[in-house]
């Protein structure tokens, strides 16, 4: 309850971030790009379009159209109705727009390169790479690498005509993050071409720092570096 609605949304744009820059073939649920609810209704097969509207004006997400039906949801209609009466859960159309426009930008980065999507168990397991693990790790943050050949080995075959690497970072934490991944050391990493036109004010402030392998990445923010091919 304590959580403010932007602070709300851009735990929605992380957490979308994760599905569709994972391996495999990711699956959304129809209006996560727009902040879609269903005023909390856990099961909305049967409810109709009142609960499973989708606003493609974007004036509106359906929150907070009324208590969900009595069958499944009765038992945490308490729980519910004060949230749904709490007119700080719904977002505004500004709002609406933004995860739109982050949605978009990460199907986009997720296009760029055939390394976020990988064909083979095989290429996962020689490329993909997670730091940011062990005893040591800063809780609530995703550090994941993926390599692909460089100009001058042939340990793998290049997928990639424009990247040599992808490193992606999931900052989960309600603060800016700042460490150091020894590994990726002397990468010549920048921020995706994306994210840095992005309307999104916070993940053009990512950085990376190539002498230190220091990465950081403001709050509740998912920042992609991509490294050119020479």
């Amino acid at each position: 309850m304590s959580l403010s609605i932007d602070e709300r949304c851009r735990i929605n744009h992380l957490s979308t971030s994760i599905i569709a820059l994972s391996q495999g073939i990711p699956f959304f649920h129809a209006g996560d790009e727009i902040l879609r609810s269903k005023s909390l209704d856990r099961d909305s097969y049967n409810s109709g379009d009142w609960f499973n509207k989708l606003d493609f004006t974007y004036e509106t997400n359906n929150c907070g159209v009324g208590l969900p039906p009595r069958e499944k949801n009765e038992g945490s209609w308490p729980l519910m109705k004060q949230r749904l009466e709490n007119p700080s859960f719904k977002p505004t159309k500004d709002h609406i727009l933004a995860a739109l426009d982050n949605f978009v930008d990460i199907l986009k980065i997720r296009y760029s390169s055939p390394l976020f999507r990988l064909t083979t168990a095989s290429d996962i397991e020689q490329r993909v790479h997670f730091h940011n693990t062990g005893p040591s790790l800063v809780p609530g943050v995703i550090i994941m690498s993926i390599e692909d050949a460089r100009n001058d080995t042939y340990e793998m075959a290049q997928l990639d005509k424009n990247f040599t690497c992808v490193v992606t970072v999931f900052n989960a934490c309600p603060h800016e993050v700042s460490m150091e991944i020894p590994d990726l050391m002397s990468m010549e990493l920048q921020l995706h071409p994306v994210q840095v036109n992005s309307s999104d004010a916070l993940v053009r402030q990512s950085a990376f720092d190539s002498t230190t392998g220091r990465f950081t990445v403001p709050t509740r923010t998912t920042a992609v570096f991509v490294e050119p091919r020479c």
